[in-house]
C-alpha cells in the first residue's frame, strides 16, 4: 500500500461533532503533524464552500483542499478551482416537476445551491431557519427556475419524520442517469450532476497534485461517502456508520475527535 500523501475527511457525522464543533487545539496539532510529513488535507463534503468557511473560519489560511457539493466542485490547496460540474436547466426543470408530483413535500426545506447562494422556491421561504441562514452569503427567493442565472451545483430536499428513501426511489425512476442522487444520512437527499460523487472530485484533486488514489486515506460515515471510501487506498469508517465495507474503524466517534485521533495514529 502506498504511503499516505493526502487525507480526505467528510464533515457532518465524521469530522464535526453533533453540535458542529470540533477540537480546535487538537486540529492544530494534527495540521502541524501533517505539514511536517508533507501530507495534504482535503475536506470532502456534501456541503458548499461558504458553509465550510463558516465552520472552519479559524483555519482558512491552512492551505487545505476542498471537494464540495458531493464532488461537483474542487479547489486545490492553492485556492485554484480545478474541477466544476453543474446541473443543466432542463434537468433542474425535471427535478422541479418531480417534486411537484411527489405527494410528500420536503418539510425541512428545498434549496438549489450555488457555492455561496441558496435559491429557495418562495413556497419554502418559511422553512429557512436562522441556523441555516448563516451558512449562505445570500438567500434568494424565486417563483420560476428561469430566474436563476447562476450555475447550480446541487439541489437538496430535506424531510422531517419521513423515510426519504421513498423519494430517492422515485427520483431514480424519473431522473435515471441524468443526475447522481445520494442520501446524506441526515434526512436529506442531494441531487448533483450525473457522474459526480466524492470519488470523482477526489480523483480530480489527486490528478492535479500528481498522486494516486492509493496514496489517499479517507474518512466518512454515510452513503455519499461510499464511492470515495471504495476508491482510496486507506478508507476509514466512523463507529456505528450505516455503511459497510472493507473499511478500517475510526478510533472514536465524531463527538470524541475520532478522525483527528486516528490521523495522528496512522501518520
Amino acid at each position: 500500500m502506498a504511503n499516505i500523501q493526502l487525507i480526505a475527511t467528510d464533515l457532518d457525522g465524521t469530522f464535526l461533532s453533533d453540535d458542529k464543533s470540533f477540537d480546535k487545539a487538537l486540529f492544530r496539532v494534527v495540521l502541524a503533524a501533517l505539514k511536517n510529513k508533507n501530507i495534504q488535507l482535503a475536506i470532502a463534503t456534501g456541503v458548499h464552500q461558504e458553509r465550510i468557511n463558516v465552520l472552519l473560519a479559524d483555519f482558512l489560511d491552512e492551505k487545505m483542499a476542498y471537494v464540495t457539493n458531493n464532488g461537483a466542485r474542487v479547489m486545490n490547496s492553492d485556492g485554484r478551482l480545478i474541477y466544476e460540474r453543474t446541473i443543466a436547466m432542463p434537468i433542474l426543470q425535471n427535478v422541479q416537476q418531480l417534486l411537484a408530483d411527489f405527494p410528500v413535500k420536503p418539510s425541512r426545506g428545498l434549496v438549489y445551491s450555488t457555492d455561496d447562494t441558496a435559491y429557495v422556491p418562495r413556497a419554502y421561504a418559511d422553512m429557512i431557519r436562522n441556523s441555516r441562514r448563516r451558512y449562505f452569503k445570500k438567500i434568494i427567493l424565486f417563483d420560476d427556475l428561469a430566474e436563476i442565472n447562476e450555475p447550480i451545483f446541487k439541489v437538496t430536499m430535506n424531510w422531517q419524520d419521513f423515510d426519504e428513501t421513498q423519494f430517492y426511489d422515485a427520483a431514480q425512476r424519473v431522473l435515471g442517469d441524468s443526475v447522481h442522487i445520494t442520501e446524506t444520512g441526515t434526512g436529506a437527499i442531494d441531487i448533483v450532476p450525473a457522474g459526480v460523487n466524492k470519488a470523482t472530485g477526489l480523483k480530480a484533486l489527486a490528478d492535479n497534485i500528481g498522486i494516486s488514489m492509493d496514496g489517499i486515506a479517507a474518512f466518512g460515515d454515510g452513503e455519499n461517502d461510499l464511492e470515495m471510501l471504495r476508491a482510496v487506498g486507506q478508507p476509514f469508517v466512523m463507529p456505528g456508520a450505516s455503511i459497510v465495507g472493507p473499511f478500517a474503524p475510526v478510533m472514536a466517534n465524531n463527538n470524541h475527535a475520532g478522525v483527528l485521533k486516528t490521523i495522528l495514529s496512522i501518520i
